[in-house]
C-alpha cells in the first residue's frame, strides 16, 4: 500500500481516523494524504437560515463572508496540526484543502489513493452544526476505493472479523483487505450466518483456502444459524477491532447501496469497518 488518504475536519472522529492512519502506514511505510473539505453549500444554505432572502442582502452576504472566513481559519488551524503530528510521529504526509461537494471531491480524488481513512460521522461544514454528520453512506457510493470508516475511540487492531455470505461484495471486501493488509498481525475471524451448515461448512473451507494461499495468517472459521446482525452484536461485538464487509450494486442501474449489515455497523458507531 502506497498512499493514505486521510480526511480531516475538527471533530473526535478524524482524530481517531489519524490514528489507524498512523499504525497502517507504519506497518507498510505508506504516505498519508490529509485532505480538508469545506462543504461550501451548507454553509451557504445557513446563511440563508440566519438572513433568509431577498431581505437583507447586505447582511446575508457579511454572514456569509463571516462563517467562510470562520471556517478556513479552522481549516488551516486543522492542517497545521495534521502537519505537526506528522513531523513528531516521523510520517511521510501532505496535506490539501477542497471546496465543495466532499463526496463529489473524494470521489475524485480517492482514484490516485490505495485506501481511503475517515471518521463514521463527518464535520465538513466547520461551521454550520455543532455535531459531526453521518455522511459515510454517500462517500461509499462515490468511490470505487476501499474505505475505512472508524469510531472516536481508538484501539489497535487485533482481532478482525470477516461478514461473509459466498457473494461477490463479501469476496471483493476480502481480497482486497488482504491485498492491502499484506504481512499485518491480524487474527482473522471468518464468520458464515445460514441455516444450511454443510453450504456453510463448504463456503468456509474455500475461502480459508484462498486466505492461505495469499498470506499465512491466523484463521478461525466461524458458522452462526443466527441473523448476521444478531450473531455480531451478541457474540462478537465485544472482541472485534474491525469488521471487513462489501458493498452492493443494484442490477437495474448498477447503483451501489449499503447493505443491512455495513449500515448496522455504521449505525451503532463502535467498530472500525473496511468497506470495498
Amino acid at each position: 500500500m502506497q498512499r493514505i488518504l486521510l480526511t480531516l475536519d475538527p471533530s473526535k472522529y478524524s482524530k481517531n481516523a489519524l490514528n489507524y492512519a498512523t499504525e497502517i502506514a507504519r506497518y507498510h511505510h505508506s504516505k498519508v494524504e490529509g485532505i480538508a473539505i469545506l462543504d461550501k453549500l451548507s454553509v451557504i444554505e445557513a446563511v440563508t437560515t440566519f438572513v433568509p432572502l431577498p431581505l437583507g442582502v447586505e447582511d446575508h452576504m457579511d454572514k456569509e463572508k463571516e462563517l467562510f472566513a470562520d471556517a478556513r481559519k479552522k481549516i488551516k488551524n486543522e492542517i497545521a496540526s495534521f502537519k505537526r503530528y506528522c513531523k513528531q510521529n516521523e510520517l511521510d504526509c501532505n496535506a490539501r484543502v477542497y471546496e465543495g461537494k466532499p463526496e463529489y471531491i473524494l470521489e475524485e480524488e480517492s482514484k490516485y489513493f490505495d485506501l481511503i481513512i475517515t471518521g463514521l460521522r463527518n464535520f465538513f461544514h466547520f461551521e454550520t452544526a455543532e455535531h459531526p454528520e453521518k455522511m459515510i453512506s454517500q462517500f461509499i457510493a462515490n468511490t470505487t476505493t476501499p474505505l475505512l470508516a472508524v469510531p472516536q475511540e481508538y484501539r489497535p487492531i487485533k482481532n478482525v472479523l470477516f461478514a461473509f455470505d459466498g457473494s461477490t461484495p463479501s469476496f471483493r471486501a476480502i481480497k482486497s483487505f488482504l491485498q492491502l493488509m499484506q504481512n499485518t498481525p491480524y487474527k482473522l475471524t471468518i464468520l458464515i450466518a445460514k441455516n444450511n451448515s454443510k453450504e456453510a461448512t463448504k463456503l468456509l473451507n474455500k475461502i480459508d483456502e484462498y486466505i492461505q494461499l495469499h498470506d499465512n495468517l491466523e484463521v478461525i472459521k466461524q458458522h452462526s444459524k443466527k441473523s448476521l446482525i444478531k450473531a455480531f452484536d451478541e457474540d462478537y461485538l465485544q472482541d472485534t477491532d474491525l469488521v471487513v464487509c462489501g458493498m452492493h450494486s443494484q442490477n437495474i442501474l448498477q447503483k451501489v447501496f449499503v447493505g443491512s449489515f455495513t449500515q448496522h455497523i455504521i449505525n451503532i458507531n463502535k467498530i472500525p469497518v473496511f468497506i470495498a
